[in-house]
């Protein structure tokens, strides 16, 4: 399996390529890196025609075969462009086009899509429960790879419409444990504090994710309960909230009487767990992680009774000071957190936590950090044994450990709430309120965090504003996809994409035209007169938006533009690419604009509403119930998307005010 890198710089006479070939870098499993492994899975998605397919009488949407998928990846290529002002003549812009293709036969092909399904990324849609590849087979995206997918388009700047039915018909995991590895080999970190954040993340936090009702501690129990397997949940029972849990009643066979035994699980669904809402790459990852629960006191063996016949499987770990640990998993196999596992679980955040970063992803440093009894926290390099009772002994160096938790809003919340500490009280409100600074940290930091934004937007709806977030969030959207465009094309696919692409000769010239209709749907949304969500704004600011743009109109078609017929699609003006830029440096004077306005007359009412309290106080109940933002596709409104385009904001037109003009 190889891939060949090619890069070609235009804009200025001196064009030049420069071309690469190397082999895929692969873990001590055999398997390409967890990075890589996305990145691949991501581009094979875009490049696939995502459809029903039909086996045995039922139809299964939105999903593609073994043959789909070996045929693209024989030759799959990824083409990135990015545009930069010429350092020697700012109105200039320079095109880097970086080209990637992939090569490998069937059998290799297959061998990576059986990596896709061992990290959860893609299932069989005849049999979820399948584990294995098959070379005639139906396959479906997972909540999880439907997570990793729009990360990519998000970050890539891909034109996607025709994913758009696939993240609004399919559900999405919209919290997954992002954990940091090492670049050198890829294997994850560990230390006490990240151990802490994941487990808290895994436990269910304040919340425990009990599949049953828990034990009621002010009774006595009267009779057995046993751990019952495939128990049917309750309606209020969200599993992406944390591993399946149960309260355990045993005879005491000592004292007589009852013991009940709180919060047991199954070892295999933690480790299934794992995979499903973390980026671990297989279950030896996952079994490599609660391995360190084990050796932290957080979870310990509750009852093995596996049977002959039984697949039991079994990590061990071992880490700073020659501790040890095992983690066993199978059918029969039970684990319960421990006291210290309760207490983790309501504890204060772990100290390792550095900063937020957009969607709710809370960054773990990789450094150690002291540990909570003092002693510093492991870096550990040591192997990690795999045995499976079944089969020969296997052994493969370990997991050294976790990092960057992506956990939304509960997560962040104390980092958070500490920047709005202030803002509490009617004087600290008051107080905060006059302090520049403090208002566009506080408006950032509402616009980074995922739970905050949709409820400042609804503030803002019910205030008969909401149109100025939506300007600056497509406006932030728009400078994205104007910096960077990519495509994917996989072997099957490569001869239809350019017949379809008609007189658009490469991605660049079709990226080109939807950028031109971003930025002329931004117009047509926020600035012409009589628009259907008119921004508010000083009238010269309006007006040197209008002016430019009817000059602009008049020197790319001088006669208008031709009126499409019913059921056409409008024609794009061939605006140039300065062009694009320039109106996209006035509509970003226009958003700073807007974002003093929401810092300066908007936040400071916002943080007295008793939502936003709510969901700031920990100990809130129903804050934690307000979780469901982070890492999800947001929805029309300009919060993210699939790169289709900018939303429509909700609130009722304008009177219009300003500059003459009309729309495109």
């Amino acid at each position: 399996m190889s891939s060949s890198s090619g890069q070609t710089r235009s804009g200025d006479a001196r064009a030049r390529q420069q071309q690469s070939s190397h082999m895929l870098k692969t873990g001590r499993r055999g398997n390409p890196f967890c990075k890589d492994t996305h990145d691949l899975f991501a581009t094979l998605m875009v490049s696939l025609d995502l459809s029903d397919r039909t086996r045995f009488f039922r139809t299964y949407p939105n999903a593609f075969t073994t043959d789909d998928a070996a045929a693209n990846l024989s030759s799959l290529r990824f083409s990135q462009s990015n545009r930069t002002s010429d350092p020697n003549d700012p109105q200039r812009i320079v095109t880097t086009t970086t080209t990637t293709t992939f090569s490998m036969s069937r059998d290799i092909a297959k061998g990576i899509c059986q990596h896709f399904m061992d990290a959860r990324l893609i299932e069989n849609a005849a049999d979820p429960t399948s584990t294995s590849f098959k070379d005639r087979g139906i396959y479906q995206i997972t909540p999880k790879g439907l997570h990793v997918l729009e990360r990519f388009i998000t970050k890539n700047g891909i034109s996607a419409d025709h994913l758009v039915t696939v993240f609004t018909t399919q559900p999405i995991c919209m919290k997954l444990l992002h954990l940091e590895r090492r670049q050198s080999d890829d294997e994850i970190h560990v230390s006490r504090s990240v151990i802490d954040v994941v487990f808290r993340r895994f436990a269910g936090g304040r919340h425990p994710n009990y599949v049953s009702e828990p034990h009621d501690s002010r009774g006595v129990p009267t009779s057995t309960r046993p751990y019952v397997d495939n128990l049917r949940p309750t309606e209020a029972f969200d599993r992406s909230s944390g591993i399946d849990l149960q309260d355990v009643t045993e005879k005491n066979k000592t004292a007589g009487g009852f013991t009940v035994v709180k919060q047991v699980f199954n070892s295999v669904t933690a480790i299934d767990w794992l995979v499903d809402y973390s980026t671990c790459c297989c279950r030896e990852e996952a079994g490599e992680l609660l391995a360190h629960f084990v050796r932290y006191g957080l979870v310990v063996l509750h009852s093995d009774k596996s049977k002959v016949g039984d697949r039991v499987g079994m990590q061990e770990v071992r880490g700073s000071g020659n501790s040890e640990a095992e983690y066993r998993y199978g059918p029969r196999i039970l684990y319960r957190i421990t006291d210290e596992g309760r207490r983790v679980m309501l504890g204060a955040e772990a100290g390792a936590v550095a900063s937020a970063v957009p969607k709710g992803v809370v960054s773990v440093g990789m450094e150690g950090k002291p540990s909570s009894d003092g002693s510093a926290a492991e870096d550990d390099a040591s192997s990690t044994k795999s045995a499976d009772r079944q089969g020969a002994d296997r052994s493969f160096a370990g997991g050294t450990g976790l990092s960057n938790v992506a956990e939304s809003q509960i997560t962040n919340r104390p980092s958070v709430a500490e920047l709005f500490k202030n803002d509490f009280t009617d004087s600290g409100a008051s107080a905060w309120a006059k302090d520049q600074h403090s208002t566009t940290t506080r408006l950032r930091a509402i616009l980074d965090e995922p739970a905050l934004r949709a409820l400042f937007r609804d503030f803002l709806r019910a205030n008969y504003c909401d149109e100025n977030l939506g300007f600056w969030i497509d406006v932030a959207d728009f400078r994205r996809r104007f910096s960077t465009t990519s495509s994917a094309v996989g072997g099957s696919g490569q001869a239809a994409t350019r017949k379809k692409q008609g007189t658009a000769t490469n991605a660049m010239e079709t990226h080109q035209q939807n950028l031109v209709a971003a930025a002329l749907h931004i117009y047509n949304t926020y600035l012409a007169p009589l628009s259907p969500n008119e921004l508010n704004i000083d009238h010269n600011l309006r007006a040197d938006v209008v002016n430019y743009v009817n000059r602009s109109l008049a020197e790319v078609a001088p006669n208008g533009l031709k009126q499409p017929a019913p059921g056409e699609e409008p024609e794009v003006p061939p605006l140039r690419a300065t062009q694009v830029q320039t109106l996209l440096r006035q509509y970003e004077r226009i958003q700073e604009h807007i974002f003093r306005l929401l810092a300066t007359d908007q936040v400071p009412r916002f943080i007295r509403t008793e939502p936003f309290l709510a969901l700031m106080d920990p100990e809130t109940p129903e804050a934690g119930a307000n979780n469901s933002d982070g890492g999800q596709p947001a929805a029309a409104g300009g919060n993210g998307g699939v790169g289709t385009g900018s939303g429509q904001s909700t609130s009722a037109p304008k009177p219009p005010t300003g500059a003459s003009g009309g729309k495109v």
